[in-house]
């Protein structure tokens, strides 16, 4: 019995059949609520959950934090959960709770920031390392187009055309072009399609660098590293000016977090920190994805894993089902019976 959205680290959680709520962390697990909950959230070093009147609690360090009584939306990262009710947007930022506006009408978040625009005068803002800053005036509603958010990155675009990305408290200059132009973003890179010059560009490391010399036919970013099919319809990854080949005809191909994984006539293939793994032993199903990790249902009911390049198995126990979250894996054997495995060691409830 566990309802979980998000990303952890080394943590995760659980609820016993007394709707009492269990945490595990490195290791040790903890009852940190002993009422039912209606969903829970996970971030990093948090756990957000709403109680059965409503209320909206953290429990970080060992304590709770009060968020708030009511919520329209709930978004999580590893370390910023964010949260919308009406038109306030409130975030929890390493134990610390802010409410960054109550005018707010679109707004879009990473892992590190949020960007809000703000109905009164319509600025558009953004919160970065405790602070919140204006970047400009907009007349109407700030478009925030799908992808331009990445968890340490977003695209700023005036109306005149200039386009800047924001990484680490500055903003740099990408181009002036009045064409559309389709950005997207990842942890701390930006690749799009360059129509002043025809080329594929990255912005990477504070710098702006032509990865390919015509346009790319799509293109996704993960954490730091860019997948894209090539002008000849090659499968590459770009991860800081370094390209690996992963071929031609893929199929279902996953960007997420730190691997991409993709089939290759009938195998299953990861690629991994400039890394192409097969994994040999198992028919991958219900894979799921976190902090380099893909963790899947194996042939015995049970679960396997590709954890950072390397295949191994969980379990062969049946379980009635599993949940990845950053380091670890939730196994749920029963309705009482939990374990959790962590850094190679299986943890028994």
């Amino acid at each position: 019995m566990f309802s979980v959205n998000g990303l952890t680290q080394d943590i995760n959680v659980f609820t016993d059949p007394n709707n009492r709520l269990f945490m595990f962390d490195s290791g040790i697990f903890t009852q940190i609520y002993y009422q039912q909950t209606a969903d829970i959230f996970l971030g990093n070093d948090y756990v957000c959950f709403i109680d059965s009147k409503g209320d909206i609690f953290v429990h970080h360090d060992g304590e709770q934090t009060l968020l708030g009584q009511a919520y329209n939306e709930i978004y999580v990262t590893d370390n910023l959960l964010v949260m919308r009710t009406a038109n306030v947007i409130r975030i929890f930022d390493r134990g610390i709770k802010h409410i960054l506006t109550s005018n707010a009408t679109t707004y879009g978040h990473g892992d590190s920031l949020v960007i809000f625009q703000d109905a009164i005068g319509g600025y558009l803002k953004y919160y970065y390392q405790d602070e919140v800053r204006e970047i400009a005036m907009v007349v109407g509603d700030y478009p925030m187009g799908m992808g331009e958010i990445g968890a340490n990155v977003f695209v700023y675009k005036d109306n005149a055309g200039n386009s800047s990305v924001f990484w680490q408290g500055k903003f740099y200059d990408l181009m002036s072009t009045n064409q559309r132009v389709n950005y997207q973003a990842g942890q701390d890179v930006v690749a799009f399609n360059d129509p002043v010059n025809g080329t594929f560009a990255v912005f990477d490391n504070g710098y702006i660098l032509d990865a390919e010399p015509q346009h790319a036919q799509r293109y996704q970013c993960g954490n730091n590293f860019i997948y894209y099919i090539d002008n000849a319809g090659i499968h590459k990854v770009y991860r800081e000016e370094r390209v690996v080949e992963l071929g031609y005809d893929l199929q279902n191909i996953t960007v997420r977090d730190s691997v991409v994984m993709f089939q290759d006539v009938g195998a299953t293939k990861v690629w991994y920190n400039e890394e192409v793994y097969q994994i040999f032993n198992e028919t991958v199903t219900n894979p799921q994805i976190d902090g380099g990790i893909i963790a899947y249902s194996n042939k015995w009911g049970g679960v396997s894993a590709m954890v950072r390049g390397k295949e191994m198995e969980i379990t062969r126990q049946r379980v009635e089902s599993f949940r990845l979250h950053g380091s670890t894996i939730l196994l749920q054997y029963s309705q009482s019976a939990f374990s959790v495995w962590w850094n190679g060691k299986i943890y028994d409830y």
